[in-house]
């Protein structure tokens, strides 16, 4: 009877340890993206660009995303965010901010029925205050909540490399005529 009791519960100890494994590994394969485009900015001081934020789930859904940027605030200020379609604006305290001292910005929403495909999250209206160099990255603090309210986002982007050049005014040189007599 103890060995028919002992092969059991290693039979089940078994089955428990590959249902867990199986539903690490669709976990893992299941994640959400978030996605800046383009890669690459080179602006002058006092133009404006736009940063496109895209959110991509697939498998499990993402009912709710929290994306946290962050950028030099000494050359660049946010001037507007503006959300994609179906996505429902969070704003509470410390899920919506845009902080252009400190060089932060938050932003939070829900989709409702949850996102299973990729969608463009919203976009970023920048202002380049003077020349420099600097990257935007969103942050390890954002987040893509499934069904459970699991943070299921990895991979996030390397950040976008931005130019600011001076610009220079021309000069204009005055020419004399030489005095005809």
């Amino acid at each position: 009877m103890k060995k028919i009791n002992k092969n059991i519960k290693n039979k089940t100890l078994i089955f428990a340890a590959t249902v867990a494994f199986f539903a690490l590994a669709a976990t893992a394969s299941a994640m959400t993206t978030v996605s800046l485009s383009p890669v690459s900015v080179n602006v002058e001081e006092g133009q404006t660009f736009n940063l496109t934020v895209s959110v991509n789930s697939q498998v499990i859904k993402s009912y709710m995303v929290k994306l946290e940027i962050k950028f030099p605030s000494d050359i660049l200020e946010v001037e507007s965010f503006n959300f994609g379609n179906n996505w429902v604006q969070l704003s509470q305290p410390g899920y919506d901010l845009t902080d252009n001292t400190n060089g932060v910005l938050i932003k939070t929403a829900g989709y409702p029925g949850g996102l299973s495909s990729q969608a463009g999250f919203g976009t970023i209206i920048f202002k380049a205050k003077k020349s420099g160099t600097g990257t935007i990255q969103a942050t390890e603090n954002s987040l893509a909540l499934n069904v459970e309210s699991l943070n299921v986002i990895t991979g996030l982007p390397m950040g976008v490399s931005v130019t600011i050049t001076q610009v220079i005014s021309p000069t204009l040189e005055t020419q004399t005529q030489p005095k005809t007599t």
